[in-house]
């Protein structure tokens, strides 16, 4: 294999081939060299550029340390987060150049305390016992402090104490494969994109190996040997003008897992070349100026996936439902719980379910609050019935919980994506449920008469309670099935009710896809990941706009 990575010219055989020795590589246990400062082009494995990973002992050991700390000095609750955090990513856009990547480690914690009625949160990157421990002492300080001001403490929901060790499912360790072999990989997939006409690549891998150890003064201790891979290939047609499309592909093979295993396989080059015969079809319409109005619609189930991450999902976090967030992510229009639980507030062919097991992006057993993970609906038939909550929230459900006859309960949906920052209810994993068998999206977009059609990912920005915004999509006209044209400078502005009202069909398995947003939530902010399938939607009515330049 060469070392330059070009991609050009590989065959359903080389793919095959790439595939058998990506496989040999693992099990042959290549010998280890000295980090390089870019360490491109090697036959090493990907670990031996990291320092070695920490015992996962030792990370218990430290969180005991810590628990002990806190309670000397006085907290009456504390938990900690501590891990191992490897990371590798490969961005393979430039043909004429070689990919590029980044090689991440970090080793680190997060604790929180209480004191009374005061919280505090501290975190650090010294993980030693005396540095946890002084993380602790100090965060006990801030929240008594805090307890004089705030008064009585907070309810707090009760969870099982659990000790227990979990692993998400990896065939083949993405980091005992060389970047060579990475490089390889994502070459046949612009390979297969470069074989249509026009056909303008971009592929790449997301691989994240984490050891996270949580504890609690309650006397649980939980160590999850975390792995997420997110690997993403663009097919784009004249990408970089305002009438190109590009189409996206986030799912390359599902698979009970998240190791190398799923970047191979030689069906892949066939899907990914599918996408781009279909991003070049759409991109082969004429182009028109946008005619302002009212239009029945299509979304795909790219274009479902990434509207709902902008505007449901968060609006469903409880502690932004509940004001919390009102200086940092903002508020909620799904507010107050007591009003808006059990109503419908969307239309009835609106179901999503949260779920954090296999094979979902960020699969977990336990949450990071130690609760089980377990899958709940959040939205059944348009009536929200159920928020994304952490143990210090969901304790403003239990009324709702009441009359449902169920405990009180997060379902294990408080996440920290990383270990300094403290956990809160997010939406990890969310799904859409899909329509009937036989409602594809090609033959939704056949049974418009007049409409618009979108495509890939649809951009959304929202106000300050996520209750209205506007949408930038890939757009095109629909004339009695078919389409005609491809919409420039389209904008559609939207009323979130209105919009996830008007929705009267979903479309079938088949038209189902993945969508992985980055975003932030909490206060102060941290980071977010936001996966959700989603399938194809027949929408009554969108508002359609246009930009200020309408020229072609």
């Amino acid at each position: 294999m060469s070392a330059s990575f070009h991609y050009s010219g590989y065959s359903r055989r080389d793919f095959v081939v790439a595939s058998s020795s990506a496989l040999a590589g693992v099990a042959l246990g290549i010998m280890s060299h000295p980090l390089g400062a870019q360490a491109l082009s090697s036959t090493q494995p990907v670990a031996t550029l990291l320092p070695d990973i920490v015992d996962p002992a030792r990370l218990r050991e430290l969180a005991l340390a810590a628990m002990e700390a806190a309670k000397s000095a006085g907290a009456s609750f504390a938990d900690i987060r501590i891990a191992n955090r490897r990371i590798f990513q490969m961005d393979y856009t430039t043909p004429a150049a070689p990919p590029t990547s980044s090689i991440g480690f970090d080793y680190s914690y997060g604790i929180r305390v209480r004191v009374a009625g005061g919280w505090a949160f501290g975190y650090g990157a010294d993980p030693t016992t005396d540095g946890v421990a002084e993380t602790v002492r100090n965060a006990v300080v801030t929240a008594r402090r805090l307890a004089t001001v705030r008064g009585s403490a907070s309810e707090f929901a009760a969870a099982p104490v659990v000790i227990g060790e979990w692993a998400t499912p990896v065939t083949f360790d993405p980091f005992a494969v060389s970047p060579d072999e990475h490089a390889y990989m994502l070459g046949a997939y612009m390979s297969a994109i470069t074989r249509v006409i026009g056909g303008v690549p971009a592929a790449h891998f997301y691989w994240l190996a984490e050891t996270r150890v949580l504890a609690s003064s309650e006397g649980s201790l939980i160590t999850q040997h975390l792995a997420q891979a997110r690997p993403r290939v663009t097919s784009g047609i004249n990408p970089y003008s305002g009438t190109g499309v590009s189409l996206e592909l986030m799912d390359l093979a599902p698979a009970e897992g998240a190791g190398f295993e799923i970047a191979l396989g030689p069906a892949l080059q066939d899907k990914i070349k599918a996408r781009t015969e279909d991003a070049a079809r759409l991109a082969s319409y004429p182009n028109g100026n946008v005619e302002v109005g009212r239009y029945e619609a299509v979304l795909d189930g790219m274009s479902v996936g990434s509207i709902a991450s902008a505007t449901l999902m968060p609006a469903l976090e409880l502690d932004r439902v509940l004001g919390q967030t009102t200086n940092a992510s903002g508020t909620s229009f799904l507010a107050p719980p007591d009003r808006i639980l059990g109503q419908p507030m969307f239309a009835a062919a609106l179901n999503v379910t949260s779920d954090r097991g296999l094979p979902y992006l960020g699969a977990a057993k336990w949450d990071d609050e130690g609760v089980e993970t377990e899958p709940f609906p959040v939205i059944r038939e348009g009536a929200v019935v159920d928020y994304f909550a952490s143990r210090a929230t969901v304790p403003a459900l239990a009324s709702w919980y009441a009359k449902q006859g169920k405990p009180v309960t997060s379902h294990g949906s408080a996440v920290a994506w990383l270990p300094t920052r403290e956990p809160v209810g997010s939406a990890a994993h969310v799904s859409i449920s899909p329509g009937a068998a036989g409602v594809t999206l090609d033959s939704l977009t056949k049974g418009l008469v007049n409409g618009v059609l979108l495509r890939g990912v649809a951009y959304a920005n929202s106000d300050q309670q996520l209750s209205s915004g506007a949408i930038y999509p890939q757009l095109f006209e629909v004339k009695k099935g078919q389409i005609t044209r491809r919409l420039r400078n389209a904008v559609i502005q939207f009323s979130t009710k209105k919009f996830w009202k008007s929705v009267t069909t979903m479309g079938d398995a088949s038209s189902v896809e993945a969508y992985v947003s980055n975003g932030v939530n909490g206060q102060p902010w941290a980071p977010t990941i936001q996966p959700i399938m989603a399938p194809a939607a027949h929408m009554q009515e969108l508002n359609v706009t246009a930009l200020e330049d309408r020229s072609l």
